[in-house]
């Protein structure tokens, strides 16, 4: 859930920060403005202009992390929600284990 709104996504230990799409943005109450696009971030397809923002909570199962920087790119460059290390970093420990991905706060 990001600030309250399940929403879809996949963790990416390769991403450096958690990544969402302008659509997911708009549905978790984060209010962007064309300025605001003005850092550019390599992606697989390349390099775009993202924004730079916070999401207040990010919770998966009983693990909840607050103030978790994220960056919004367009719906277009990112159609899944990327759960990165900013996130990550964050935990006392993540790996996978039998197939299961272990998150311990």
């Amino acid at each position: 859930k990001l600030n309250g709104r399940q929403v879809d996504g996949m963790v990416d230990t390769g991403a450096t920060l958690v990544a969402i799409n302008m659509s997911t943005a708009r549905r978790i109450g984060l209010s962007l403005n064309a300025s605001d696009f003005s850092h550019e971030v390599n992606t697989a397809n390349g390099t775009i202009k993202a924004a730079v923002a916070m999401i207040d909570r990010l919770q998966i199962g009983n693990i909840t992390v607050n103030d978790v920087q994220t960056i919004v790119l367009d719906d277009r460059a990112l159609r899944t929600n990327l759960i990165g290390m900013s996130f990550l970093n964050r935990l006392d420990k993540y790996q996978v284990e039998n197939g299961t991905l272990l998150l311990v706060q």
